[in-house]
């Protein structure tokens, strides 16, 4: 069995923290708003499905200034009324369930409600797909991964830890419309135990281009993702050449 490197904590706030450089950054082109002092509204659902249970989490961020004095947050009529104020500023709305709460296919509506007006959005979440299991890797080789398309998805999240033999460890990530990933030497440059996961997003790719999907009282950007135990996979990365020794 394999187990997810990344807890929950670790994966709100790098989904935060990701929200907020897509705003506005080089590599999202973010829309035009006819008023400048809307919120900046980041939203995001992840639905898993693995052998210790099913989960969902929401967390909805949102920014402006001054910081809204009204926050009222929705997912699918589903009111989240857990409500804190983070780093950086602004107000977070998160929800956990021990449970699927919207199933594959059924479409995610955000709302949201300030002093500025009424902001929302809808993603799909997408659907099960499996993994390619791929073949052990030595450091000097390239690693190929491939998977099966996800219904409704717009991207996929390929994400991986390499554990090696003394207690260090290396990430790799990618991000991409395809359904294959490509990691070159130059990426893994750890020998050890593999473990990975591959999720399917619905929303805005996080790449040059993309345009925020929520409109109305507010800008920004909501995605809605998928994975479960098809999605996992794990390898041996070999150091068959000492590589590692000769560095």
């Amino acid at each position: 069995m394999i187990c997810s490197p990344w807890s929950k904590a670790v994966y709100a706030g790098a989904v935060l923290v990701a929200i907020l450089l897509a705003g506005c950054s080089n590599d999202i082109v973010c829309p035009i708003n006819e008023n400048e002092s809307d919120p900046f509204i980041g939203a995001s659902v992840l639905e898993t499905r693995l052998v210790q249970g099913a989960h969902a989490s929401v967390m909805v961020f949102c920014t402006s200034d001054p910081l809204p004095a009204i926050f009222v947050v929705s997912v699918s009529d589903r009111s989240i009324s857990e409500i804190t104020v983070g780093e950086p500023l602004g107000l977070v709305a998160t929800l956990e369930e021990d449970a699927i709460i919207w199933q594959n296919s059924q479409a995610c509506s955000l709302k949201v409600t300030t002093e500025w007006g009424f902001a929302k959005a809808i993603e799909p979440v997408p659907g099960p797909f499996s993994v390619v299991p791929p073949d052990g890797v030595s450091l000097g080789d390239t690693l190929f991964v491939e998977w099966a398309t996800a219904a409704d998805a717009d991207y996929y999240k390929v994400e991986c830890v390499i554990r090696g033999a003394r207690g260090d460890s290396l990430v790799l990530s990618q991000a991409t419309t395809d359904t294959t990933a490509v990691f070159v030497p130059a990426d893994i440059t750890l020998a050890g135990e593999l473990e990975g996961r591959i999720t399917a997003v619905a929303g805005p790719y996080p790449g040059s281009g993309s345009d925020g999907n929520v409109t109305g009282g507010g800008w920004g950007y909501f995605t809605v993702s998928y994975y479960d135990t098809l999605s996992l996979f794990e390898l041996t990365v070999a150091d068959t050449a000492g590589i590692a020794r000769r560095r």
